[in-house]
């Protein structure tokens, strides 16, 4: 629904830019604006763990903030996200960041600052506070600054990927069994159902004038019911089509890894690495 819903609002706006004399430019700017999400998923999640592992043994900060506003910027200008979306990611993040912010600043480096408080007395405490927050403060900003690259990393794979192009291609390119692959997709498009069942059976409730708790036993019990008998129903319906694993299925559409992929890939990790070993 998703991803006709794009190509429909993509469709008129470039007729109408089209109308307009500027249909050449339109295109190309179109494109351009959805670049991120032109990328073949796997070699894209491939390249994010890439970077995560990199990022993972080095400390440095001002790498790890130039990762994050790289996402950001592409996930702004090159993808379709909504700086909703975006925010929503990014403030538990931030939380979590400050939290290893001030746990770094407070114990790293083998001590703490209680235990420099702890050799000093009288007037000599602050400064020991001070002497063992500066000692820390390169350790806790790395750090910091690594989980809100990290979530930048997630938040560009997440919303610029779209699921169904995902799970097709790891079926294509990471040789994924198509069963597990198509177990996926019905998993996924069935999770906005079960909201929907555990709302209609609170409603239910209530019209019996039976009163219930927001997160009630007996509500959740009812809905997974529900989801095994749709989950029933799914493989039936998969069984009656002939649905099979074999060398002989034929697909819709086939994803493919294309010279920009590999040039995504090697811009980013090598971008990267170079940034590690040699600055």
């Amino acid at each position: 629904m998703n991803k006709g819903y794009g190509n429909i609002r993509d469709e008129k706006i470039c007729n109408e830019n089209i109308r307009g004399g500027h249909g050449g430019k339109a295109e190309k700017g179109s494109r351009l604006r959805y670049a991120a999400g032109s990328i073949n998923p796997s070699v894209k999640a491939f390249t994010v763990l890439s970077v995560v592992l990199l990022l993972a043994f080095q400390y440095n900060t001002c790498l790890n903030l130039f990762v994050l506003a790289a996402c950001l910027l592409g996930l702004i200008f090159f993808s379709k996200a909504h700086m909703s979306s975006i925010v929503r990611i990014m403030i538990p993040a931030a939380a979590a960041s400050a939290g290893m912010f001030f746990m770094g600043l407070y114990f790293l480096k083998g001590g703490s600052v209680m235990q420099e408080m702890g050799a000093q007395e009288g007037a000599a405490i602050s400064y020991a506070v001070q002497t063992a927050a500066v000692k820390n403060l390169g350790g806790a900003l790395a750090l910091s600054s690594r989980i809100l690259a990290y979530a930048g990393l997630g938040s560009f794979f997440v919303l610029s990927t779209d699921p169904e192009e995902f799970v097709s291609s790891l079926i294509h390119q990471c040789r994924l069994p198509a069963k597990f692959g198509y177990g996926i997709l019905a998993a996924l498009h069935l999770v906005p159902g079960m909201q929907r069942e555990y709302d209609n059976i609170r409603l239910a409730f209530r019209v019996r004038g039976v009163k219930i708790r927001k997160i009630s036993g007996g509500v959740i019990f009812a809905m997974l019911v529900n989801c095994i008998r749709w989950s029933d129903n799914v493989a039936m319906a998969m069984e009656s089509r002939g649905f099979s694993d074999g060398r002989g299925r034929t697909y819709h559409e086939v994803p493919r890894v294309k010279i920009r992929d590999i040039l995504f890939f090697a811009l980013c990790a090598g971008s990267v690495a170079f940034a590690i070993f040699n600055v």
